[in-house]
């Protein structure tokens, strides 16, 4: 009978075996987030919510961001070290931008050599190149790069007023753009204009991008179409006038959102009627309480500040109809049309192919950049409520269809699968 101990004096070499993967995950995916994650901006919804459709898979997450920010509640979040001064949460140009990255460089650079990832999930233009340089790194961990793409970075500049004064600085960071853009294995898009930018402006083949459009959590559904008797319970908690016809904006109060298209669109309107009530759910308000105080349009609206993503749904069913004034500048989704959507409310937005592909029949076109067409579609939304009604209706039913967190957890799984299956995707 053979013995399982060594005899005395034998030297006895010992090998550390890999171990299996934590519990029951098969894959592992490091999410970069160079942003300050949480704050309930666009951008974070997207990647709380892609985060959140992945929860019921075989897949462990980690996200890597900046210092700053809300925890999320069964997400695990790894930050970098605090920069004194530095607490902006808005959207927006930031002194401390570049000295964040280049911590959240080494932040990802050594959650990845500790915790072993399969996929680096970079979040934005920054995201991607922040992982292609630590992937560059670590060559012997054979990690794959997806970029999550949320628009164009250059598009996105331009749409914001200051800049355009400025195009070398447009050309520098469409350069930068093209460059990225060569270095992730796979994309996924938020939209169908993204996607054409990938594929016609700079040359990403089609069999190295996927469509994951925004995805919208089960309780703006069921929030939707209350009684009036508790549509007025909840109006007069949240401080909104009982009787007026509430239009609703949710959303950044920057240029490059479009605000100032919905100011001008609200200073018309108000002159031809006295029945509207705004609320632009949103921040900085700054940004807009000059424009307000001198167009006497203080009484007509409330700012409400930053408004809490769980607390979304309750400010969408008071209103009548929603109204995302951005143009197709930047290429991005948008994420407010569809959870205006599934809260069964009529939409009003500017006529092209990001809005058009989210909306179908369910929207109010205005003419692309008319401030007074948009303003003439929120009104004949008003005016007709039956026909409201209907496109409302639609909305909720396209937007139960296709934008679920299920459906979405189903296609980035697949999407991560298919880049471990087949690390020689087509260039």
């Amino acid at each position: 009978m053979l013995s399982s101990k060594p005899p005395p004096g034998a030297v006895v070499l010992y090998f550390k075996t890999a171990t299996p993967m934590n519990n029951h995950y098969k894959i592992k995916s490091l999410h970069i987030a160079p942003t300050p994650f949480f704050a309930n901006r666009g951008c974070h919804i997207r990647i709380k919510n892609e985060i959140m459709a992945l929860k019921p898979k075989q897949i462990r997450i980690i996200v890597c961001t900046y210092h700053h920010g809300g925890p999320v509640k069964g997400i695990d979040i790894r930050r970098i070290y605090r920069i004194p001064g530095y607490y902006q949460t808005d959207a927006g140009y930031s002194p401390f931008k570049f000295l964040a990255d280049i911590l959240l460089f080494f932040l990802v650079l050594k959650v990845a050599f500790k915790e072993r990832p399969h996929i680096l999930h970079g979040h934005l233009h920054e995201g991607a190149l922040l992982g292609w340089s630590v992937k560059t790194l670590l060559p012997g961990l054979k990690l794959r790069l997806l970029m999550d793409m949320q628009g164009s970075l250059s598009g996105e500049l331009q749409a914001y007023e200051k800049l355009k004064k400025w195009p070398l600085i447009l050309r520098l960071f469409r350069m930068v753009e093209a460059v990225i853009c060569k270095m992730p294995d796979y994309f996924v898009c938020s939209s169908e204009n993204s996607r054409t930018i990938l594929q016609n402006e700079f040359g990403v083949a089609t069999g190295r991008i996927s469509l994951v459009q925004d995805m919208i959590p089960a309780v703006f559904f069921h929030q939707s179409s209350e009684a009036p008797v508790v549509q007025n319970k909840t109006k007069r908690k949240l401080g909104v006038p009982k009787t007026p016809k509430i239009i609703i904006y949710t959303g950044s109060l920057l240029p490059g959102k479009g605000i100032n298209n919905l100011l001008e669109a609200m200073r018309l309107l108000v002159a031809q009627r006295n029945d509207l009530f705004f609320i632009l759910a949103g921040y900085p308000e700054n940004s807009v309480k000059p424009y307000i105080r001198q167009h006497c349009l203080t009484d007509y609206c409330r700012l409400t500040g930053e408004v809490s993503y769980d607390d979304l749904p309750a400010w969408l069913s008071v209103a009548d109809i929603a109204v995302d004034p951005k143009t197709d500048a930047s290429g991005e989704a948008s994420g407010k049309i569809i959870h205006y959507m599934a809260a069964g409310l009529p939409v009003v937005c500017f006529d092209f192919t990001n809005n058009r592909s989210l909306l179908e029949e369910a929207g109010y076109y205005a003419k692309s950049g008319s401030v007074e067409d948009l303003a003439s579609k929120m009104s004949d939304a008003l005016e007709n409520a039956p026909l409201a009604a209907q496109k409302g209706a639609l909305g909720k039913r396209i937007a139960a269809g296709k934008f679920s967190i299920q459906q979405a957890g189903d296609e980035l799984e697949f999407i991560y699968r298919k880049i471990l299956r087949n690390p020689s995707l087509p260039s």
